[in-house]
């Protein structure tokens, strides 16, 4: 145990470091291209960040997991808006581009709305993962068809990006995500032992491991001011694991649902997709609200979060 509790607490410092430089590396390659900080957090760092989920759902869905591997993308994203931006809006009110609302909410409210559409029969086979992967290529076109230059609010006349700072990406990326896996393994062996479901694994403690690359990028970046690196992590992240992750999970294998428990006679996982979508359109009234996330907003957010993760496991030992 002591052993364990040494490599967690090691683990978190290399999060930490990683995450300090994959943020400069990140800003200096904005001014590189001369794109913004928030394009770059929608693209290269959500989809860099989002590795560890794609590890899990993809082995999961291979072995027959499906409520795992679905469990963790839905979970994570729960986990990614609730917890992860009412942590920084609590740090710092976070800044909202009017863009954020009305194309990538929008994009990732319809990409949710889509799962849950293709989940209601408890599977998702290879065309409805095939339409998933299409529109995420759809969304990525569009962003660099349409690439936002930097902001006047953001530092362009640093020093840009050269090929140091590129290794330094693709390093501190790595130790990011590496040093997030020694959480979710022991995670998962605790909670089976209590005999929780494995969708209710996935959706919280699973979710929650896989998303640390997540958190230490958001809030460091929030602690830097690059508040449209902190939310295109987080928005950029939750659209990936929704198009990309259930869509190659899908494409490769047919995804199969068990429902252990049902909620106002939905299955649970069902129930938890509805849960993301409510989760979304508070966020986006809170985001149009004043276009920023207050304090006050985090703390609900929070609390949410919170709470919907003790209610999964509640629910989970059925």
């Amino acid at each position: 145990m002591l052993i364990q509790i040494l490599i967690m607490v090691a683990s978190l410092v290399v999060l930490g470091f990683s995450a300090n430089y994959l943020v400069n590396a990140s800003i200096k390659i904005a001014r590189k291209w001369n794109v913004s900080e928030l394009f770059i957090g929608l693209t290269i760092v959500a989809m860099g960040t989002s590795a560890p989920e794609i590890a899990v759902s993809v082995f999961a869905a291979l072995e027959g997991q499906g409520d795992l591997s679905v469990g963790n993308v839905i979970g994570s994203n729960i986990f990614n808006l609730g917890f992860i931006l009412g942590l920084v809006a609590i740090i710092a009110p976070q800044a909202v581009p009017m863009k954020m609302v009305w194309r990538d909410g929008m994009v990732l409210l319809a990409g949710t709305l889509m799962v849950f559409l293709f989940m209601y029969d408890l599977k998702i086979v290879f065309w409805e993962g095939l339409m998933l992967l299409v529109f995420l290529l759809s969304y990525i076109g569009l962003l660099w068809y349409k690439k936002d230059v930097p902001t006047e609010d953001e530092d362009t006349a640093g020093e840009p990006a050269n090929l140091k700072d590129y290794l330094i990406f693709l390093a501190s990326l790595f130790f990011l995500v590496k040093s997030s896996d020694y959480t979710v393994t022991s995670a998962v062996y605790i909670a089976e032992y209590f005999k929780v479901s494995a969708w209710a694994i996935g959706a919280t403690i699973v979710a929650a491991g896989t998303s640390l690359p997540e958190v230490a990028t958001s809030v460091i970046a929030t602690l830097k001011k690059k508040f449209g690196l902190s939310i295109g992590n987080v928005v950029g992240s939750d659209i990936f694991n929704t198009f990309g992750i259930i869509g190659i999970s899908s494409v490769i294998t047919p995804i199969f649902l068990q429902s252990k428990t049902e909620v106002f006679g939905l299955a649970d996982s069902l129930f938890s997709v509805l849960l993301l979508i409510g989760t979304i359109i508070l966020l986006l009234i809170f985001m149009r609200s004043g276009w920023k996330i207050s304090r006050k907003e985090g703390i609900i957010i929070f609390t949410i979060a919170i709470m919907r993760m003790a209610f999964e496991i509640y629910i989970g030992r059925g």
